[in-house]
């Protein structure tokens, strides 16, 4: 684990899944943690001395709230990760319905737009931002996902603009794109049901990743051991966009 002490963080979707062990991950590193969520109070049971505030990113004002909070609660921003996000059970492109399209892509592009539009005069020079985008939105997608896939790789290309934008500064901007990774609140529980052993077969690994073999990625991107790396999408799937893996082969010749 890379040290990331005196670092001051803000991690927006930060009460639950990846988000909560990513903020979790940079208390221990030794950051100043601020971590938001849509609830009005903070979620019980949350690590000791980390600052709870309430965020809507898809609503333009409380975006500029809460960075404005942020900053002032802990001196400025060093770290950024942009992690609000929402998935939703789409069926086909045609079926879907136009206002559930319309709130995922408030949430997953809209969001991000407006922290990326708005952050950067909190960031310190030499910053990293963090976006969460997804493999269904960098390589790969599938039926009933389109809108989800759509809005996450939105949301990454936008990131690429703003490190571009912000390198003159030495801010980076990167992608971490995750795929199959169990007890994220956005995906099926890793419990062996028929969904979660379907899903495995579609990586090379032939299993759902863990929360733990993700967040390493972030605490990386947060320290200054990747100050070199800016306006990349770096995908965390069990080898599921190199190509067909072998438990698919297995799967099929089972059949």
């Amino acid at each position: 684990m890379f040290s990331l002490s005196g670092k001051k963080a803000l991690i927006l979707g930060g009460t639950s899944g990846i988000g909560r062990a990513v903020a979790s991950n940079f208390y221990s590193a030794g950051a100043n943690v601020v971590f938001t969520g849509r609830g009005a109070n903070a979620p019980r049971n949350d690590f000791e001395n980390a600052t709870y505030l309430s965020c809507d990113v898809s609503n333009e004002s409380s975006v500029i709230k809460v960075l404005e909070d942020a900053s002032c609660a802990l001196g400025g921003l060093d770290i950024l990760v942009i992690n609000a996000g929402i998935a939703d059970d789409e069926g086909s492109i045609e079926s879907y319905d136009s206002d559930a399209m319309k709130h995922v892509s408030d949430v997953n592009f809209r969001g991000a737009f407006y922290v990326l539009k708005y952050a950067p005069a909190h960031l310190s020079d030499g910053a990293s931002v963090i976006y969460t985008g997804s493999v269904a939105g960098s390589g790969v997608t599938h039926a009933g996902a389109g809108v989800y896939a759509a809005s996450k790789a939105a949301g990454a290309y936008l990131a690429r603009a703003s490190a571009i934008e912000n390198a003159p500064r030495g801010i980076r901007v990167n992608c971490v794109c995750p795929a199959l990774i169990a007890d994220t609140g956005m995906m099926v529980p890793d419990d062996g049901n028929d969904t979660a052993v379907f899903l495995s077969q579609l990586n090379a690994m032939g299993r759902m990743g863990r929360q733990d073999e993700v967040i390493g990625l972030y605490n990386f991107l947060a320290s200054d051991a990747s100050t070199f790396i800016t306006g990349q999408e770096i995908r965390v799937d069990g080898g599921m966009t190199a190509g067909i893996g072998l438990p698919i082969f297995d799967a099929i010749a089972g059949q």
